[in-house]
């Protein structure tokens, strides 16, 4: 589902403006996550003067925005993971089908332990016959990773939510979300933020 179908699916039950309370409520959060997520500027708002005092005015689009962005995300497949997976494989497209651990250092930019790390705990999955990791051919090399396996990691959840992103990664996901945001510009969405 794209931005204007959610968009045009929901956004009779809400009025053009609302509160930050009643944006709160709508994308399930607290107070001090509103607070957070305005003060980085991702949903714009503005003041206005009211009966009750001086309130924030959000407009419904902008919160309905951020909360497509954040399903899109959150989900393994829809359009935002079909396009990272797209990019990520023009990236690679110079490497071999079988990855060692040193290919994969050198396009994420990781260290040789946090990558083993990675596959030890399931999370990169190398190649393996009978429950056991295949080692690459030459002495010393590591396990071996296909380049499916790779992509499927690098537009899994787990990769795209980690907190502490190398140098590589931070300009990979920037370059990737400034796509993303023309991407969607010229299907009609605005001030598209991750």
């Amino acid at each position: 589902m794209n931005f204007d179908e959610y968009c045009s699916s929901i956004i009779d039950r809400y009025p053009e403006y609302v509160t930050q309370k009643e944006m709160c409520a709508i994308l399930g959060i607290c107070k001090s996550t509103a607070y957070s997520i305005q003060k980085k500027g991702i949903i714009p708002f503005e003041y206005v003067s009211t009966s009750e005092g001086r309130r924030q005015r959000v407009k419904i689009t902008d919160v309905l925005l951020f909360q497509y962005q954040k399903m899109c995300f959150e989900e393994i497949e829809n359009e935002y993971v079909e396009g990272l997976r797209r990019y990520y494989q023009k990236q690679l497209q110079d490497y071999p089908q079988l990855l060692l651990v040193s290919d994969i250092m050198r396009f994420s930019g990781y260290a040789k332990t946090t990558i083993n790390n990675w596959i030890q705990r399931n999370e990169l999955k190398s190649l393996r016959y009978k429950n056991k990791r295949i080692q690459s051919f030459r002495r010393g090399k590591g396990s071996l990773i296909t380049k499916d396996a790779f992509l499927d990691f690098l537009t899994g959840p787990y990769y795209r939510n980690i907190s502490r992103k190398s140098d590589t990664h931070k300009a990979q996901a920037e370059q990737y979300e400034q796509l993303f945001a023309i991407f969607m510009s010229k299907r009609g969405v605005a001030n598209v933020q991750l």
